[in-house]
């Protein structure tokens, strides 16, 4: 079966390998869809030390079903989606509903351990969620949108709806599939920050109210006092993850705003300390999500609660793979937002 290997820094290789046998407890899975994370891509350039060569990359990915296990539950030819987190559900953080943090974990495509950028896969059954509707480029979508749900879910309802602006810093697959659900959560007004014209264009397709490119709007803070008659946001929600993203999240804010962080693009990142002190500004982190989360947005993913296709720009058979990863680093217009890989 096809394979894409990572080898090393900005060193990615098509291989042949043999198809992985299931154990007793296993699904053998046809990866039909496999999304190419931002952190996929910072992994391959060597910026995060997250990816240990040689080892295959991909964790956002939907699939069928092609062996079960005995006594399995799900059936021969069912669509499904994986949850990437292999966690061990036994230890203290997992028992107490941090699955997401669980120290034993093993995540699809991290580390040295294999992801879904192939043809199968070997899953136990409670990491498999079956979907249906939709095809299986929107359900890989799964694992990014319940990244962006669990960050919006640090708000509360009434947070969003009685803010009268929100800022979203990031118009990539993250920040987009926020921007839908604070929409979808009732947000009367989503400005969003970005430097490509191009993903600005789609952010307002995809409901953005207003928008801003710090890169042509002279002074930020200035930009979005004048959109919002000098009032500033109530809210805001980082999904880039480095120092000037960061601090744009807090200079945007009200005295006692608060900014969700999810962006994960940089280790250390630098804000003004004293900006955040003297405002008494709430600044939340977010990491992944749960297996509830992962659920519901298959769930709300199937029955087409967000229109979340849109940000798909790119759709490639999974041969193409390295050729993929090549196009992300030629990608300084932004126009490719998600690319899916696929096998037929």
């Amino acid at each position: 079966m096809k394979a894409v290997y990572y080898l090393g820094d900005n060193h990615m290789e098509m291989r042949d390998i043999p198809i992985p046998q299931p154990k007793k407890d296993e699904y053998l899975v046809h990866i039909d869809a496999c999304g190419v994370c931002g952190s996929d891509f910072e992994g391959f350039l060597g910026k995060t030390g997250r990816r240990i060569a040689p080892m295959i990359m991909g964790h956002e990915c939907a699939g069928t079903i092609v062996e079960a296990p005995a006594g399995g539950a799900l059936e021969l030819g069912r669509p499904v989606a994986i949850f990437p987190k292999f966690f061990c559900g036994v230890c203290p953080t997992c028992k107490a509903g941090k699955a997401n943090l669980c120290p034993s974990a093993k995540f699809m495509g991290v580390m040295d351990f294999d992801g879904a950028m192939t043809e199968y896969v070997c899953v136990k059954e409670q990491y498999l969620v079956p979907y249906y509707g939709v095809g299986a480029d929107v359900a890989s979508l799964a694992e990014p949108a319940a990244v962006a749900y669990n960050g919006v879910a640090k708000l509360s309802d009434a947070q969003i709806q009685d803010a009268d602006s929100i800022l979203l810093v990031g118009a990539g697959t993250i920040g987009l599939l926020a921007l839908l659900w604070l929409k979808y959560r009732g947000a009367k007004r989503v400005i969003v920050s970005d430097m490509s014209e191009f993903r600005l264009s789609l952010a307002r397709r995809m409901g953005a109210d207003d928008t801003v490119n710090p890169a042509s709007c002279g002074d930020f803070e200035k930009a979005i006092a004048a959109l919002t008659d000098g009032a500033m946001c109530d809210l805001s929600v980082e999904a880039v993850g480095v120092s000037p993203t960061a601090q744009a999240s807090i200079d945007a804010l009200k005295p006692a705003g608060t900014a969700v962080w999810i962006g994960n693009a940089a280790k250390m990142v630098s804000v003004n300390m004293q900006y955040v002190v003297t405002k008494e500004l709430c600044i939340k982190g977010n990491y992944i999500y749960s297996p509830e989360d992962f659920q519901t947005c298959v769930k709300l993913l199937s029955d087409q609660a967000i229109r979340a296709e849109e940000l798909i720009t790119h759709h490639m058979d999974m041969s193409r793979g390295v050729e993929a990863f090549e196009l992300l680093k030629d990608n300084k217009d932004g126009t490719a937002v998600k690319i899916i890989l696929t096998n037929s």
